[in-house]
């Protein structure tokens, strides 16, 4: 999300310094994912507790379990999803979170999707004693509205279209999601099953699936930036994305009625909440429990929403937001409008309260298979 200059309490943090905690030599070492933070409330943060806060970055929940596996360095937080939580709570890799510590958490301020997320996580295990919310989002199907009855397809055909090239003709050019578990999970929701179910059954479904469709790209990132620029037509992508992109193009809420590209999120999709954890070994915990803390501070979790495109996990923060597109300022009326339609509050008489399900972990075995799998489909196209 682009830069702005909406830090809504900047004056109050010089004049609370004198309440830190922490010595000169505190380092909070956090792992997270890359261009994840807003790097003036990891400022504001380290001149109010006199401390220094260093960011290392790592692309995939994998890389973070096996960073943390390793113990080569010694994390004091880290920013998995949800069920990579799952998996290192099993082994004994986190530590169990003192609330006590943590004043601002409290669960009736988180957003409905976290709420929804957590109570999936949390129905066979108590995982939400190892984890606070950090940001929370879906997964969509982004689509250049250039391309002629794209649009009224995708939103008729949904998954269907996505991978039935006799619905979405075959010259529409479609990007897929370069992770096997994200394209397992997609695979599984055309065949209306879930994504979380896997055997040898579902995974030669899953193959089926994926090879009816010949996909002109297998990315990440560089989806949203295709399907921006004409190149790719349909692309499977975090929601956060495809609003990295529209804050990129868009300066003021006219605009978005003349975008060339958007997103549909089907009710049946990826949902995800990434966490903040603290490892076994960590040794910088209070320092740990003052940063979460701080993150959970309306102020901070709105002012760290305004760089990333996903949506914050507090209520509080998300109707701040909100209320921009009662300013004057034509950004403020922007982001708010984009989180109303791309984030939207449940209706009361929504027996869900959010769209999507959050994905479990798979066996190493599992996920050998998967990338096998995966490997195959390329290989063959």
């Amino acid at each position: 999300m682009k830069k702005t200059n909406i830090i809504l309490s900047v004056s109050i943090l010089f004049s609370l310094i004198s309440l830190s905690s922490c010595s000169n030599n505190d380092t909070l070492l956090i792992l997270n994912w890359g261009e994840y933070i807003n790097d003036e409330v990891v400022q504001e943060f380290e001149e109010k507790y006199n401390c220094e806060v260093v960011i290392s970055i790592a692309d995939s929940n994998e890389k973070f379990y096996s960073k943390i596996k390793s113990g080569t360095t010694v994390y004091d937080l880290v920013v998995p999803s949800d069920y990579m939580v799952q998996k290192m709570v099993d082994q004994n890799m986190l530590q169990k979170l003192d609330f006590s510590k943590i004043s601002n958490y409290q669960v009736e301020r988180f957003m409905p999707g976290c709420q929804g997320i957590m109570n999936e996580m949390s129905q066979n295990k108590d995982y939400s004693s190892y984890f606070i919310p950090y940001l929370w989002g879906t997964f969509g199907l982004m689509y250049n509205k250039r391309c002629a009855g794209l649009e009224e397809l995708v939103k008729k055909y949904s998954w269907q279209g996505y991978f039935d090239s006799s619905i979405i003709p075959e010259n529409v050019k479609v990007g897929m999601y370069n992770v096997p578990r994200d394209a397992y999970a997609a695979a599984m929701f055309y065949n209306n099953l879930s994504p979380n179910e896997f055997n040898e059954s579902t995974l030669s479904l899953a193959k089926s699936t994926l090879s009816m469709r010949k996909f002109k790209e297998w990315g990440t990132d560089t989806l949203k930036k295709g399907v921006q620029s004409g190149n790719l037509d349909l692309a499977f992508v975090y929601t956060g994305d495809f609003l990295d992109m529209l804050y990129e193009v868009v300066d003021s809420p006219e605009e978005l009625d003349i975008l060339n590209f958007d997103i549909f999120i089907p009710d049946e999709t990826i949902a995800f909440m990434d966490t903040l954890v603290m490892p076994q070994n960590a040794r910088h915990k209070d320092l740990a429990y003052q940063f979460m803390n701080f993150m959970l501070e309306k102020e901070n979790a709105y002012n760290n929403a305004s760089v990333v495109g996903y949506c914050t996990p507090l209520l509080d923060a998300y109707k701040e937001i909100i209320n921009g597109k009662n300013s004057d300022d034509p950004w403020l009326q922007v982001w708010a409008k984009a989180n109303e339609t791309y984030y939207p509050l449940p209706k009361e008489d929504d027996l869900k309260k959010y769209k999507g399900t959050p994905l479990t972990y798979f066996s190493k075995d599992q996920l050998t298979s998967l990338t096998n799998m995966i490997n195959t489909i390329k290989i063959d196209k």
